[in-house]
């Protein structure tokens, strides 16, 4: 991307942790959850990619149902905005 250029990003993040059967959950990796990064640790990762300016645009609690209980409140949905 050229300086200047900007991006919004829309995916799965985490809230905390989650469980290790969570991450094992064959389910899950198929429902990008198992996979999902914790929501700081994404926005570092966009700022050590070269980004700026980096903010949440929007956020959303996300639960997909016949998933474990424990992921209640653990998953978000974010738009996230940032500029090179």
């Amino acid at each position: 991307m050229k300086p200047g250029g900007r991006v919004l990003i829309s995916d799965l993040v985490t809230e905390g942790e989650l469980p290790e059967e969570i991450r094992k959950n064959l389910d899950a990796w198929a429902g990008c959850i198992a996979g999902a990064l914790e929501k700081r640790e994404y926005i570092k990762t966009i700022r050590r990619a070269g980004f700026r300016d980096v903010n949440i645009v929007s956020q959303n609690t996300f639960y997909e149902p016949g998933l474990d209980d424990t992921l209640v409140g653990k998953i978000t949905s974010v738009k996230i905005r940032a500029h090179k």
